[in-house]
């Protein structure tokens, strides 16, 4: 009996630290809150003609003016050899200043562009999954891989980024971010950089847009907090420690002049203490310590590119927002805020907030809706997580995601751009000697081993298969039956959000062939191709309707037990007893996260968040509380 005791007690026992255990267990790691960002800059010959003002300069200096704290950062520049410019620190002032002063080096002096060693030494310290810091490599080049003046040594070069550093920065989660200064540069290994790792690739075709590309790639590798500006105007609120106003300007504009609250006027001549200005090329850069709570008003251009990005403690957070998504994917984003990193949950508050989402390209601005009800998207009520299902049904090269929060003190925003992709893009080729279709998988959202399969499909509604074969380039292509039977390209696979999609693309026809009215073969998503008309967009078939539910089966009770045996004590005090410590375990859970939940309550932030009533409006920020609550106090 007392062996039997002294099993149970250590059950028991077990059992304790195992529930004290779970909300470590179980929980979700958190991504990584701050960014290490190496920014890698072409300085090859070639950048004499597609950059010949050096405005690589400009660029690189407004950058790091605005990381911000918590942020770690480095600069290489590369062309025959590897050169760290500024080594990986984290950012502070001295950083900052180190930065835009080496950025006075950057000119086009070197031969050959040799991307596989500025990858590999950028990347050389990034070990296992990050933890603190989520790792982006933003790549500026114009050319291709060029080590030396045999094309086998280039060749070999490439594929030992493709075959060897790609798969090394996917498996550290390192998103590379490449930006291609001309048209001769490596499009595809470029493409293929960005895509696979979840990155940005944007084609440059002027020096001139470097600033503004810059801009967006840092908004997407550093997630910046920031305020609305609109019309030159924004709000900051007591939260608000310090503000970085982005100006950009044309040569002949007149000169940029700043409003605070109370009137005082700032230009970058006639500045006072707490203020920093900083005039470039292209740009104005105001960082104002301390800055006085209220609305602030610009006299400059009206630019869709300004910003007012801040160092606050309440935060407006995020879930990962994917850069690359499918045509008609659904991926769940979700908007929360934090206060010194301590979610805010509290109702009272919650309810004086306005979380939305827009969906903005060059169509115009499609509103979204972001919920804490529990449903659309939204995981759970009122847990101040404010989440939705967002897609978008048509391929797009670039999309805006704002998300945003509006009260009746404070403002924030987010942006995040992505890209939307067709699963495969299609065409048919007839300037051979013989007519052939093209698919090439875009690995941008689809894992490898997607099954493709193709086929032509005559009037009389026969269908032949083609032999899909490899080109060689990761295309797939076949040579038609005929020149006269549309085709149709079926791609089936998982994304890499983890999705089931497949999709249906024709009837494709070659030029001067009739294309059908409508596919013979209903595609679950019709997608133009190159040289076909524009398809018709089949409606998914019905969904079989449900079978009735069987009725359920009449109870009947069951035997009664037999007389137990005395072998039931044991087991019967073991699961009374895990039971108990559940429920112990579990209310010592409870206490301690509403503990913690607790604390987020005490939002130091100068507003009143006692009143939920208060509806000052956000513009009023920095005005004093009314002459009613003068007289309640």
């Amino acid at each position: 009996m007392r062996q039997s005791l002294n099993g149970l007690h250590t059950i028991l026992l077990t059992t304790v630290v195992m529930l004290l255990a779970i909300p470590s267990v179980f929980a979700a790691p958190a991504p990584p809150q701050h960014a290490d960002i190496r920014v890698l800059i072409d300085i090859s010959g070639s950048m004499h003609k597609n950059d010949p003002n050096n405005l690589r300069r400009p660029a690189l200096r407004m950058i790091a003016g605005l990381m911000q704290p918590g942020t770690r950062a480095g600069v290489w520049t590369f062309a025959r050899w590897v050169n760290n410019l500024v080594p990986v620190a984290d950012v502070d002032a001295a950083w900052k200043k180190r930065t835009q002063s080496l950025s006075n080096q950057i000119s086009s002096p070197g031969q050959f562009t040799n991307i596989e060693e500025v990858l590999d030494r950028a990347s050389s310290d990034w070990e296992g999954e990050p933890t603190t810091h989520a790792r982006h490599l933003v790549l500026l080049t114009d050319g291709m891989v060029d080590v030396s003046k045999n094309d086998a040594d280039n060749s070999a070069s490439r594929e030992r980024v493709l075959d060897t550093l790609l798969p090394r920065l996917q498996q550290a989660q390192v998103k590379v971010h490449t930006i291609a200064l001309s048209e001769r540069a490596d499009h595809a290994l470029m493409k293929q950089l960005a895509g696979g790792t979840g990155g940005w690739y944007q084609q440059v075709d002027s020096a001139e847009e470097l600033q503004r590309v810059f801009l967006k790639v840092f908004e997407t590798a550093g997630k910046p907090d920031a305020v609305p500006l609109q019309d030159n105007r924004f709000v900051v609120d007591g939260s608000i420690n310090e503000a970085t106003v982005l100006v950009f300007n044309e040569a002949d504009s007149p000169p940029v002049v700043l409003r605070s609250p109370n009137g005082d006027e700032f230009r970058d001549s006639d500045l006072t203490a707490g203020i920093a200005w900083f005039r470039d090329q292209g740009y104005n850069m105001i960082t104002i310590a301390s800055p006085d709570k209220g609305e602030w008003r610009l006299e400059a251009d009206l630019d869709p590119d300004n910003r007012v990005m801040v160092v606050t403690d309440l935060k407006l957070q995020t879930s990962e927002v994917p850069t690359h998504i499918a045509a008609g994917e659904q991926t769940h984003v979700e908007a929360y805020l934090t206060n010194k990193d301590n979610l805010v949950d509290r109702q009272a508050f919650l309810r004086l907030l306005d979380v939305r989402a827009a969906s903005i390209n060059a169509n115009g601005t499609d509103p979204l809706t972001l919920n804490d009800a529990g449903k659309q998207g939204d995981e759970k009520a009122a847990d101040g997580r404010y989440g939705m299902q967002f897609s978008e049904p048509h391929a797009q090269d670039s999309l805006e995601l704002l998300l945003s929060v509006d009260s009746p003190t404070f403002m924030r925003e987010k942006r995040f751009r992505l890209a939307v992709h067709e699963l495969a893009e299609v065409a048919v080729d007839a300037d051979g000697q013989a007519p052939i279709v093209k698919v090439q998988a875009t690995t941008a959202v689809l894992q490898d081993g997607a099954d493709i399969s193709a086929w032509q499909q005559g009037a009389d509604g026969q269908r032949q298969e083609l032999a899909l074969e490899s080109s060689g380039d990761g295309a797939l292509t076949a040579t038609l039956n005929d020149a006269q039977s549309p085709v149709y390209v079926r791609v089936s696979g998982t994304t890499r959000l983890g999705n089931l999609l497949e999709r249906t693309y024709g009837p494709i026809a070659l030029p001067g062939a009739p294309v059908p009215a409508a596919p013979v073969t209903a595609p679950e998503v019709s997608a133009p191709a190159a040289n076909e008309a524009p398809p018709t967009v089949a409606e998914p078939p019905a969904a079989a309707a449900p079978e009735p539910e069987p009725a359920p089966a009449p109870s009947v009770p069951e035997p009664q037990a037999e007389e137990a045996s005395s072998d039931w004590v044991l087991p019967a005090a073991m699961f009374g007893g895990f039971n108990l410590l559940l429920l112990i375990g579990g209310g010592v859970w409870f206490f301690l996260r509403r503990r913690r939940a607790g604390a987020s309550d005490d939002l130091d932030l100068d507003l009143d968040l006692d009143v939920a009533e208060d509806t000052t409006p956000a513009s009023e920020a920095g005005a004093k509380q009314d002459q009613s609550q003068e007289d309640a106090a």
